[in-house]
């Protein structure tokens, strides 16, 4: 596990979790209860969801002058965000994770980088709004001081249900200064962490100096060492940290290039592992999710060099256990420990998070993970607070004790945790809770109870009626409809139909309530955006969906699909957002969008060498998920890491291993789709001519793909690379031109694939073309060297232009990120923006002549690019029928051509150079019909706009080019399956 990022809902936001101690509704009992009398009061309409969905919508910002309005479902990466979009000299004072939710972080406490100089997120609220027992919305005055103070650090989910907070946002430089600099063991770790426990509390207020620590791989193959990363952020200038760090901590040799000024908000990005041009829609993705156990301390008094040796030790044995320290002193030994409940400030000199992180799953895995942590917490007690051991709520440790049987603990089991989470603040706490909720509603398995629990009917604004009618409170319906799933689109005016269809998705047993997403919530747009990769459909004009459901379980798909069709709304199916057309997002008629993005689970078999990957997955996680189990397997898909395996592997799906293991979609092996009964099929149950059809045909027409099981391909553990640009000027042409005739010839081993572009020439403003060789081989430089001077001298290869790497850093380079890259960045596409995209087969080369005409449409236009990807091997070997991808033997090479612009108004004329160098083409490529690969859909081949029901003669104009001869085969399975034609877009299969 890495550890460049900053902690405070979790000890690192790099790391998976992120968790808060936002607890809601413990009971299940009592939420079914509540639950019944709501459906009572509005006629079976919705269904109570305090977490989860509903108050994930509850998350608009309103800033004002140095505050700020925050409701609790917003994450503190898009509060971050918004305060820079306002200014860059205020911040706030809360933690580093973006995806940490605001209502639970401020309840619990909350810290992150200026914990120092301005304290917790909990020190810094100025005023809340909480939906209390009796279903009423207080904010500070009609709550009371009390209430207000026990909401701020107490865990306000023991209290009520958290609306908002008014945050007071604090002053930073314009310009901050940051440094992580990483020391192993060899380089004197235990020395400068032994150091830093006696001066990291005592600098500056402006200066925070963390450190994260880790196991990592040493200099020697096989060996292990411990890692401490010294990260700071300093409200300075470089000269000023410097001066601070050269008289307070010389010994960790802080230099000016270790040092980087940034704006406050890009401090948080760069801790968090994250692009410092990130958009919004980035920061509300979590990439990190796994199996996690955390705990913590305080600690009073510096740790002597043999006990953090004992330390290294432990976490030497382990694997994936980490500890982050979190220096304190500043304003938090200033603030009383009695001013919020939460009591850790003066006499603390630092913070201990501990983290046990795995992927693996079952019981044993977790067991064996769980027992590693718990022995570090075990060693660590004769060195941290006592009497009691002291812990911090949003780090949640159920091994402190708990009720598990319904969250009504007395008073003495609840003083067990309570006492070490809150200290000498745990009896007011209890006080409060005794005040403002005795019965106790709101509970959780460490919540804060009341000294004796009443068990009478916690409504009061409920009342049975002696005709056994209800009397309603208006101020409670008002306060639990800000809390709904179904928002502000299931209120009185809602057409019957809308009901109906809400109704419908209620009705059908599910484990987890639906996450839905209407044009009235807030978070409706940033989910409509976060996936949709294509900036040309942003536009207003654009139609959006009635609703967007994001499946949490396959349930939800089933229920999806029964009550779309039902109801009459059109489906549309969205895994990564990277159909070049946007049909898996846009419809003419009433629709809905079936947004994948949540079933992302991967479960790899190393030892039978296959996976199963859920459908909402990226091609970078999957490859991620590979990569750590083993360097030898891999899956020959894509290079883009941020598409979808739902709808890459559904149209074919192609990439640097095409050659010797042909497309994704003839590596899979089974499959799980809801069909338009809302039946879950796997391979034997919907038969092999459906099996035939979704591998290659485009799932969406067929049904809902859940997951594919894919067959893993041996690679060796080093495999060579490299990139050659060569322009005009050096024999660009010639070395095109020579390339059609081996590309395709070489061994299955070895793809060499050319990207055009314009280019600057080496004279001043003059403009001329660069051809990019880029190239993969399965083996080493060495074979490589050899093959390419047998085969292709002319491009004049030489060792000092390969890279022997491993196959997953080789999708790394290739996608223009860093060979360190982390999980976070594999879910970023920092290439988004609006293009049109196009595509070819060439069966004969093109001469040089016609080669410099493809030139001359390039330089008269603008960003204008094209790639060709050779084929053969065992390309050519696999039949034309075997999948519905048909380009097999007699394609010497594939051409893709995009477009790309800025500014909306340029649109029009970056489409027509397109339009016009693809006319250009059409001598030199295949005929009869001009073949075109699905996956890079382009509707100028012909469409059905209205809604998609388009007759067999028209489809087949476009069908015959993306399927060949294997088009009436996907009509026939289309016209078994779907004859209704549910699952339909604007290019999709008909039924006859």
């Amino acid at each position: 596990m890495g550890w460049g990022s900053g902690g405070e809902d979790v000890p690192w936001a790099k790391e998976p979790g992120c968790e808060s101690s936002h607890t809601h509704f413990a009971s299940p009992g009592r939420e079914r209860e509540f639950r019944l009398r709501l459906i009572l009061l509005v006629g079976g309409l919705v269904r109570l969801q305090v977490s989860g969905p509903a108050y994930f919508q509850l998350r608009s910002i309103n800033i004002e002058d140095r505050t700020a309005w925050v409701q609790a479902g917003a994450t503190t990466g898009e509060l971050y965000y918004r305060i820079a979009e306002k200014t860059s000299t205020l911040g706030f004072p809360g933690g580093l994770c973006p995806t940490v939710a605001v209502g639970g972080l401020i309840s619990g406490g909350g810290y992150g980088y200026m914990l120092r100089k301005y304290g917790l997120a909990a020190d810094n609220i100025v005023d809340a709004h909480i939906v209390n027992v009796e279903g009423e919305i207080l904010n500070r005055e009609t709550m009371g001081e009390d209430l207000f103070w026990a909401i701020r650090g107490g865990g306000g989910a023991s209290f009520g249900v958290i609306l908002s907070w008014k945050i007071k946002l604090v002053p930073v430089p314009s310009s901050v200064t940051i440094f992580a600099v990483s020391r192993t063991l060899e380089q004197g770790a235990t020395e400068l962490v032994h150091k830093w426990q006696y001066i990291a509390h005592k600098l500056p207020k402006e200066l925070y100096i963390r450190v994260p620590i880790s196991k990592v791989n040493a200099g020697q193959a096989g060996q292990k060492t411990i890692q401490a990363q010294f990260q700071s952020l300093f409200l300075g200038k470089t000269e000023q940290l410097l001066a601070v760090t050269e008289q307070s901590f010389p010994e960790l040799n802080l230099k000016p290039e270790d040092c980087m000024e940034v704006s406050w908000f890009q401090t948080m990005l760069y801790f968090s592992g994250l692009p410092m041009n990130v958009s919004l829609s980035s920061l509300l993705a979590n990439p990190f999710r796994a199996s996690l156990k955390g705990k913590s301390d305080y600690v009073k008094e510096p740790i002597s060099k043999s006990g953090l040796e004992g330390i290294w030790k432990i976490i030497l044995e382990a694997n994936n256990l980490d500890i982050a320290l979190t220096p304190y002193g500043g304003i938090m030994s200033e603030i009383s420990a009695s001013a919020l409940p939460f009591p850790h400030r003066d006499g603390n000199i630092y913070h201990i998070g501990y983290l046990a992180v795995w992927n693996e799953k079952g019981n044993k895995a977790a067991k064996k993970k769980i027992s590693w942590i718990r022995k570090l917490y075990k060693y660590m007690k004769p060195f941290v607070s006592k009497s009691p051991r002291s812990a911090y709520l949003n780090y949640r440790d159920i091994d402190l004790g708990r009720d598990f049987m319904n969250g009504t603990s007395s008073y003495a089991k609840g003083k067990v945790w309570g006492s070490k989470y809150f200290g000498n603040n745990f009896d007011r706490l209890v006080q409060v809770k005794s005040k403002v909720d005795p019965c106790n509603f709101f509970r959780n398995e460490q919540g804060i109870p009341p000294p004796l629990l009443k068990m009478s009917m916690p409504f009061a604004s409920l009342k049975a009626r002696k005709d056994g009618e209800m009397e309603t409170s208006i101020s409670a319906i008002l306060a639990l409809f800000q809390i709904l799933v179904f928002s502000t689109s299931l209120a009185a005016s809602s057409s019957a139909n809308n009901e109906n269809f809400y109704q419908c998705l209620s009705t059908h047993p599910m484990q987890y309530d639906i996450p839905i997403y209407t044009p009235n919530t807030s978070s409706y747009y940033s989910i409509l955006q976060s996936h949709l990769q294509n900036l040309l459909f942003l536009s207003r004009k654009t139609p959006k969906p009635y609703l967007i459901i994001a499946p949490l379980h396959e349930s939800h798909v089933q229920a999806a699909v029964i009550c779309c069709r039902k109801h009459g709304l059109q489906i549309k199916i969205r895994s990564g957002g990277h159909d070049y057309e946007g049909l898996s997002y846009i419809s003419y008629v009433p629709f809905v969008i079936l947004d994948m993005f949540n079933l992302k689970s991967i479960s790899i078999d190393v030892e039978g060498q296959t996976a199963w990957v859920q459908a909402g997955a990226t091609l970078g996680e999957l490859y991620y998920r590979i990569a750590e189990r083993t360097p030898t397997l891999c899956f020959p898909a894509g290079i883009c890491p941020t598409v979808g395996v739902g709808g890459h592997f559904s149209g074919g799906g192609y990439g640097y291993l095409l050659r010797k293991y042909g497309l994704a979609a003839d590596n899979i092996v089974d499959a799980q789709i809801v069909n338009v009964e809302g039946d879950i099929l796997n391979r034997k149950s919907m038969g092999e001519d459906l099996f035939w059809a979704v591998r290659g045909g485009g799932g969406a027409s067929f049904g809902v793909i859940l997951s594919w099981k894919i067959k893993l391909v041996p690679v060796p553990s080093t495999v060579t690379i490299f990139t050659v640009p060569i322009t005009l000027e050096h024999g660009a042409t010639e070395l095109v031109h020579k390339w059609q005739y081996i590309a395709h010839k070489l061994p299955k081993e070895l793809v060499i694939r050319v990207l055009i572009s314009k280019v600057n020439a080496s004279q001043a403003g003059q403009k001329t073309i660069l051809a990019m060789f880029q190239s993969l081989f399965l083996g080493g430089t060495e074979q490589l060297l050899n093959l390419m001077e047998q085969s292709f001298p002319e491009l004049g290869l030489k060792p000092k232009d390969c890279v022997e790497t491993s196959w997953f850093q080789s999708l790394l380079n290739f996608s223009g990120l860093p060979m360190n890259a982390s999980l976070s960045t594999l879910s970023v596409n920092p290439f988004k923006g609006s293009f049109k995209g196009k595509s070819d087969y060439v069966k004969e080369p093109i001469s040089e002549h016609d080669l410099r005409g493809i030139w001359k449409n390039f330089l008269n236009a603008d960003n204008l690019a094209m790639s060709l990807t050779p084929y053969g091997g065992i390309m050519s070997e696999i039949p034309a029928s075997e999948i519905p991808f048909p380009h097999r033997e007699g394609n010497m090479y594939h051409i893709s051509y995009i477009v790309r612009w800025n500014k909306e108004e340029e649109a029009k004329k970056s489409i027509s150079w397109l339009r016009k160098l693809y006319k250009y083409m059409e001598p030199y490529v295949s005929k009869s019909p001009r073949s075109a690969y699905l996956n890079y859909r382009d509707i100028d081949l012909g469409h059905e706009f209205k809604n998609g029901t388009s007759s067999y003669a028209k489809a087949k104009v476009w069908g015959s080019r993306y399927f060949g001869h294997n088009f009436d085969r996907l009509v026939q399975v289309k016209s078994k399956v779907d004859p209704i034609n549910f699952f339909r877009n604007e290019q999709g299969i008909p039924p006859v």
